[in-house]
């Protein structure tokens, strides 16, 4: 029986700005922004001024005229999001990271191992709290899109749980349309000469409708977006940053033996790959597939990039044998990530 998807949702609160603040102290509690000649980032001190992302920075500075305008710097925000980053790559590997201070992580094959969805985003946020300073909003729903609105009820540093469709189409239906991710000022302007203001406002269109008005990618989109349906996947571009092979075996495999040994075969395979490419890893990732079609992913990340071979196959058996396998095996996958260059070593005399 198909599970039930559990996806999280995780959103860096005012990310550049508290980057800023970690790095220099004395900026806390004063109302500043990263900018260019636009806003990229304002404090919540600065947005009690009206400041908001995209505004020019001679207009935040009218508003608030003892503003502080930092540049930006992607470097240091590129280190933190790495950190925040190998942090839930230790949870597992069914992430999207969407940017640098966001990302889906799907935890449907994990959510079991912990006593309720509240307590594993309470865990999250404040793990990511005590190891970098920093704080996040995360919202946990059924799919990627419930889970992105549920993030945005209770910031900062809150959470929100979307449990099912109707729990998410009676909180949503007296909401404005712009609390669907990707309708923006001009699209709410369009819908509202169609007198759709709210969202319950579009229930009583159907998508061919919809499709007439608006398009029809963008008439169906509407269409699903307010009913909570979203079937997009949580994807981590393995082509790019992974190596891996997987075996699918026309006869389960049934016992220990033949687990370990069809383990080993796949290890050894992908381990070739990745000293074929010169390559290094900070993260391993085991993959199985039960007779029943159920999947599980578990990873594991490391400090420090590794390409030893006891060290990366210890790991994944240590993954491997935590696993109570009851259930006959049709598929073993493994897969190194958070890829790097092998550094050379030049001799100097």
């Amino acid at each position: 029986m198909k599970k039930d998807r559990v996806i999280l949702h995780y959103d860096m609160d005012c990310f550049f700005a508290a980057v800023e603040v970690l790095d220099n102290p004395k900026l806390k509690g004063k109302p500043l922004v990263v900018a260019g000649g636009v806003v990229t980032t304002a404090s919540y001190e600065a947005r009690k001024y009206g400041i908001h992302s995209a505004m020019s920075t001679s207009d935040a500075k009218k508003l608030c005229p003892n503003l502080i305008v930092l540049p930006v710097s992607k470097d240091k925000y590129a280190n933190a999001s790495r950190k925040i980053q190998n942090l839930v790559l230790n949870i597992t590997y069914q992430i999207e990271f969407v940017s640098f201070d966001e990302g889906y992580v799907d935890i449907t094959d994990i959510i079991g191992k912990y006593s309720s969805l509240e307590y594993f985003g309470d865990k999250f946020r404040e793990r990511i709290k005590t190891l970098t300073g920093l704080t996040c909003s995360v919202g946990i729903g059924y799919n990627k899109l419930t889970a992105k609105i549920a993030s945005n009820i209770k910031k900062p540093h809150g959470q929100y749980i979307f449990r099912s469709p109707e729990d998410f189409v009676m909180y949503i239906k007296k909401k404005d349309m712009g609390i669907i991710p990707g309708v923006g000022k001009k699209f709410q302007e369009i819908l509202q000469k169609h007198s759709i203001y709210k969202v319950e406002d579009i229930y009583d269109y159907g998508v061919e409708r919809l499709s007439q008005l608006f398009g029809t990618s963008r008439g169906a989109f509407v269409y699903n977006s307010v009913r909570g349906i979203d079937h997009s996947p949580v994807e981590y571009n393995r082509a790019t940053h992974s190596i891996g092979n997987e075996n699918t075996f026309t006869s389960p495999l049934l016992t220990e033996i033949e687990i370990k040994n069809e383990f080993d075969r796949v290890f050894d395979h992908s381990y070739g790959r990745l000293t074929r490419k010169n390559m290094t890893c900070k993260t391993v990732s085991l993959k199985i597939r039960f007779s029943d079609m159920h999947t599980i992913t578990r990873s594991k990340t490391f400090f420090e990039a590794s390409d030893s071979y006891d060290k990366l196959k210890i790991t994944l058996e240590e993954l491997l044998d935590n696993e109570e396998i009851d259930v006959p095996v049709r598929l073993i996958g493994v897969s190194f990530g958070n890829l790097e260059e092998k550094r050379k070593v030049q001799l100097t005399f």
